[in-house]
């Protein structure tokens, strides 16, 4: 079974992933809008992975920060906008990690 990605986030973070070819891709503003949007996604079996605009994610409702922080499935990547790097942000290392449940960078 083939996992799928999707994206959700301001049209810069949009326009880039369609242009890489992500089909799943939804523009959203910050606030209840992406809430109602990612968690929306977070049902879809169908997604593996969910890369978000890491800025919109310490605004969220705190149950649901929660239960991003507990998934393993589908595994919740915050990417920088043109702002840069928040401080809450995860390193993709850990978020991999979490999601398998063992370092692949390990030897």
């Amino acid at each position: 079974m083939s996992e799928k990605i999707a994206v959700i986030g301001d049209r810069a973070l949009a326009a880039g992933f369609r242009l890489a070819g992500i089909y799943h891709v939804y523009t959203t503003e910050k606030g209840k809008e992406f809430e109602d949007k990612l968690k929306e996604v977070l049902n879809n079996e169908e997604f593996g992975i969910v890369i978000v605009n890491e800025n919109y994610l310490p605004g969220i409702d705190w149950r649901l920060k929660k239960k991003i922080d507990n998934l393993a499935h589908p595994v919740v990547v915050g990417v920088a906008d043109i702002s840069g790097k928040t401080e809450e942000s995860e390193d993709l290392g850990e978020l991999i990690k979490k999601a398998l449940g063992f370092d692949v960078s390990k030897k």
